[in-house]
């Protein structure tokens, strides 16, 4: 067995309280792919917006899992609120480029 390459894979929770006056809490979670690139040899980050859990309206907590999640998400839009835009837009705001600097770094202690 021969390792060409390591990947260091972080997954990144912030509690979160979005829509009007706090209305929604969710846990938004982020998965960073660390790596090291075989073209520049630079460590790189990739990050991608892998869920939602721990879904309260309200107060009330929300069936965990995919069928709960979107039955919630379905119940919403009918309402005329787009809770997949708003868990993306405050998804997007999460991570800041000092943050992903500090992964890398983690990166280069591990591995």
């Amino acid at each position: 067995m021969k390792i060409t390459n390591k990947t260091l894979m972080l997954n990144i929770e912030h509690n979160v309280q979005v829509g009007h006056n706090g209305a929604i809490e969710a846990t938004l979670v982020h998965t960073a792919f660390i790596y090291r690139s075989e073209k520049t040899k630079n460590v790189e980050c990739d990050l991608d917006f892998a869920d939602v859990i721990n879904v309260k309206f309200m107060g009330i907590s929300i069936e965990e899992g995919y069928e709960g999640i979107k039955k919630f998400k379905e119940g919403m839009i009918t309402l005329g609120i787009d809770v997949n835009k708003i868990f993306d837009e405050k998804a997007s705001q999460l991570i800041t480029d000092e943050e992903v600097e500090k992964i890398k770094e983690m990166y280069t202690f591990v591995c």
